[in-house]
């Protein structure tokens, strides 16, 4: 039997903690309603490198949220993808965007897709495109909408160590751009210890 007053104590902390998450939750409401009904800031339209990334993630397929892993030595990189299924750009970028990935594999590279579209959307566009569910990532908190400028799709991000940006190609991939990034990815070859970029949330 727990004491009266150790029970009570045990008590209020769950209250804290459910209170918490609450509030926690309703403020991912009111920004997510936000990125639906206003303009989005400028900050949102591009990718701050002199800012390193973090904090980066979104709900994967399995429905639940992930963390994106970042890099932690020169020696491992990370490419992300960002699209909106009913974006006309990513769309032509689709197939370059994909062969891009492979290539970034090939080299030792994890990959991510963070897509501004919904679950049912983006399962379909990804599915045409060959691109695997296990690594996109939708609904992406606030903070990650303003961290990689969400509001301006397709683009791709190489992140270096703890989280340094190195490159950002924006807008669609052209056989010009495309020729560009493969040659950025083999100057950077990677070492992976595993290919997964997403950590769970408990």
């Amino acid at each position: 039997m727990l004491h009266p007053t150790l029970r009570k104590s045990l008590n209020f902390i769950v209250a804290l903690f459910v209170v918490a998450l609450i509030a926690e939750n309703i403020i991912l409401i009111r920004q997510n309603h936000r990125l639906k009904t206003e303009l989005p800031l400028p900050s949102a339209l591009v990718v701050h490198r002199e800012e390193p990334l973090h904090d980066i993630g979104g709900v994967g397929f399995d429905g639940r949220f992930h963390t994106v892993e970042m890099p932690r030595s020169a020696a491992e990189h990370l490419l992300v993808f960002t699209f909106a299924p009913r974006c006309p750009e990513c769309v032509k970028s689709k197939s370059f965007d994909a062969a891009l990935s492979a290539q970034a594999k090939k080299l030792g590279w994890r990959t991510v897709w963070i897509s501004r579209g919904s679950p049912e959307e983006t399962r379909a566009f990804c599915n045409a495109g060959g691109i695997p569910l296990e690594e996109t990532l939708v609904s992406p908190p606030y903070p990650t909408y303003l961290r990689l400028g969400l509001a301006a799709v397709p683009q791709v991000v190489a992140v270096g160590e703890n989280g340094k940006v190195d490159e950002v190609w924006l807008g669609r991939l052209t056989p010009e751009s495309a020729k560009a990034a493969a040659k950025f990815l083999s100057d950077h070859p990677g070492l992976q210890a595993s290919n997964s970029a997403l950590r769970s949330s408990p």
